[in-house]
């Protein structure tokens, strides 16, 4: 497993934003993208900082087109987003509630 801070300046030198997990069930999990991956655009529309991802997704409805950076390889992904979904500090709030429970026995690669 790549560490986050190279995860992080690989993200920074391909322009993208660095994926430090997802939400089970949430449209990114369901669309297969996991930890390490880097999103480099929304339908079409690079996604070099947070802000531009928030632009991005701010003009999205329906599906969008992810283009991710996994592994040397740069593929695409189709992503269907409910009617209501959570803002962005409802996902964070989650992700931060997630990280910091305590272990259940299996390692963080497993839950990736």
């Amino acid at each position: 497993m790549v560490d986050p801070s190279d995860l992080c300046r690989i993200a920074t030198t391909l322009g993208g934003l660095p994926i430090s997990g997802c939400l089970e069930g949430s449209p990114a999990d369901r669309a297969g993208l996991r930890y390490g991956d880097i999103v480099l655009a929304i339908n079409g529309m690079p996604t070099a900082s947070w802000n531009d991802f928030f632009q991005a997704r701010r003009v999205c409805t329906g599906c969008l087109t992810v283009r991710v950076f996994r592994q040397g390889a740069e593929f695409e992904v189709s992503m269907d987003l409910p009617a209501q979904s959570r803002s962005p500090r409802e996902v964070l709030e989650e992700l931060q509630r997630r990280d910091s429970r305590p272990a259940t026995g299996a390692s963080r690669s497993e839950m990736n």
